[in-house]
């Protein structure tokens, strides 16, 4: 029995993991971090749930432009897919962590002064919620001055069980009207995000919107980015065009 695991060991260092078995669990990592079914992934790009399966599994070539299309489907840029960040394999359990109080995973609040509107996500948010979500920051926004208006989101902590998490397809298409909304309105925009991905994420959100025009979207690796308490000032100062 020893032998027999010895064999396998050597094999595995012998022959290292092929370029299409690492691609797979690229995109069921990616799958499972957008919190999509290989059914669902399937569905919305329009491929067969079998080939998504042998594809995860690095029994299926992929040619470029299914690459594409399945890059388009998870809302992330085909450079961000061979990005160095990874992610485990579980899946983000969304109905367990949307059962935590909804004051537990967003607030808000508005600086009049400052022309400012600062909100925190700490969790998963429902497409309900994020709908109520935007008549409340809607109603915020008009009582402040026109194209005057600054947006700081902080999305640092939107985790579950210490890993990151992005918001699903349905709850960012909200996000991306609401930002269509916002976009006459606002003069800076920052967002806070808690990976690479999510970064990602909300640029190609904001290019579609028509807000990246005034929007930052930052990221920092480490600990210290996630627990930081950034001066609001000082942020949006990064933002002015340097003379």
């Amino acid at each position: 029995m020893k032998a027999g695991n010895d064999d396998e060991s050597a094999l595995k260092r012998c022959c290292p993991m092929s370029i299409l078995e690492d691609f797979g669990l690229r995109l069921k990592e990616l799958r499972l971090r957008s919190n999509m079914t290989q059914d669902v992934l399937a569905a919305r790009s329009g491929l067969d749930p079998t080939y998504i399966g042998g594809v995860e599994r690095g029994t299926r070539n992929i040619s470029l432009k299914n690459i594409e299309l399945l890059c388009n489907t998870l809302d992330v840029d085909i450079g961000y897919f061979f990005h160095h960040e990874r992610f485990p394999f579980d899946a983000a359990s969304l109905k367990k962590a949307l059962e935590r109080p909804f004051e537990e995973r967003f607030n808000y609040r508005v600086e009049a002064a400052d022309n400012l509107i600062a909100w925190q996500v700490t969790g998963a948010i429902s497409l309900d919620e994020v709908k109520q979500i935007s008549s409340d920051l809607k109603n915020a926004c008009l009582r402040l001055e026109s194209g005057k208006v600054k947006l700081l989101v902080d999305n640092r902590k939107m985790m579950i069980h210490r890993q990151p998490i992005v918001f699903q397809q349905e709850v960012r298409e909200e996000w991306e009207e609401l930002q269509r909304w916002f976009l006459p309105h606002c003069e800076q925009v920052i967002v806070l995000c808690n990976s690479r991905l999510m970064q990602n994420q909300m640029n190609r959100l904001a290019s579609r919107s028509g807000i990246i025009k005034v929007q930052k979207s930052l990221f920092v690796e480490g600990e210290e980015w996630l627990n930081d308490k950034l001066e609001t000032g000082s942020l949006f100062e990064m933002l002015l065009p340097k003379e």
